[in-house]
């Protein structure tokens, strides 16, 4: 059975991604094109990102081990927008001109997607037991 807390946490990383793609794409709006209606395509291009980050990014990571160790982790970089590659081919109303526009697309939305989650990170701490609170509080 599904928790509350698991389908709020997937619906905030689905509207983050969302704008972070559609804010990315804006910026980058002569090499990366979403078509109308951009809402409805931000939404279908963030599912399969993060659908494609979730078991395909980790397989290629896991093949270039050596290659991210040899240049200090700037290869994710690359895998990063291979990533974005991907995403591309599998969405017909999502498409990118070239290598140097994904690179530059996949660094926004990271850059994007990290202060937005970073702003609405909170914490769990465990608080005395009092009449008027629970066990637990988020703050």
């Amino acid at each position: 059975m599904v928790k509350t807390h698991h389908i709020r946490f997937y619906l905030i990383k689905l509207l983050i991604t969302t704008f972070s793609i559609i804010f990315a794409a804006w910026i980058l709006q002569k090499g990366i094109h979403i078509e109308d209606p951009k809402l409805a395509t931000g939404i279908i291009v963030a599912i399969t990102l993060i659908l494609v980050n979730m078991f395909v990014r980790p397989l290629l990571i896991m093949l270039t081990i050596p290659l991210s160790i040899a240049s200090f982790g700037i290869f994710i970089i690359f895998i990063n927008a291979f990533v974005i590659q991907l995403v591309d081919f599998l969405i017909p109303k999502f498409s990118v001109d070239n290598f140097g526009w994904t690179l530059l697309f996949s660094m926004i939305v990271s850059l994007c997607t990290t202060l937005l989650e970073g702003l609405g990170n909170t914490k769990i701490i465990k608080i005395s037991k009092d009449d008027d609170f629970t066990d637990y509080e988020e703050v």
